[in-house]
């Protein structure tokens, strides 16, 4: 399966499949807009999209310490972490989740950072509950390190971590 998987860099003919996705999976992740992704381009050390043969199914965004960026997710883990990559958010088209494609995803996402970070870290939906995603990110190899209320407390998230 993994020979018919292919990870790149996210150009911006990419941007209106990662829009559409990204939208498609609300509340699972926030909310976008183009103007968001252009920025994320611009910022992300690690803007990646993820094809099966030729069709695009996925995409992930990292990102590094210190970077311009007002998420209140985001700003938890800057204060408390000093070497890391942040996903932000990672999302798998419904149609291609659990075929082992998000493991893929992140065994890439590893070797891309191997020695230059301590921590991948991302969070996870508690409310409302992402169970699909904290189940995957457990049997992954990701642990909690904290949890917090956002985004005027409509939302609880864990965040996780994996060395």
């Amino acid at each position: 399966m993994s020979a018919d998987l292919k990870i790149s860099s996210a150009l911006d003919s990419d941007l209106g499949f990662i829009l559409k996705l990204n939208q498609k999976s609300l509340p699972a992740v926030s909310s976008i807009d183009l103007n968001r992704l252009v920025y994320f381009q611009k910022i992300s050390p690690y803007f990646k999209i993820i094809c099966k043969k030729s069709d695009s199914i996925g995409f992930l965004i990292g990102l590094n310490p210190g970077a311009d960026y007002s998420s209140e997710n985001y700003i938890w883990v800057n204060q408390k972490y000093h070497s890391f990559v942040y996903i932000d958010r990672i999302v798998i088209d419904e149609k291609h989740r659990n075929e082992g494609v998000g493991s893929f995803f992140y065994d890439h996402l590893k070797t891309s950072f191997r020695g230059k970070i301590e921590n991948i870290i991302c969070e996870v939906n508690i409310i409302p509950e992402n169970k699909e995603s904290m189940n995957f990110h457990k049997k992954y190899g990701f642990k909690e390190i904290g949890q917090k209320n956002t985004e005027n407390s409509t939302k609880r998230v864990a965040y996780m971590s994996y060395k």
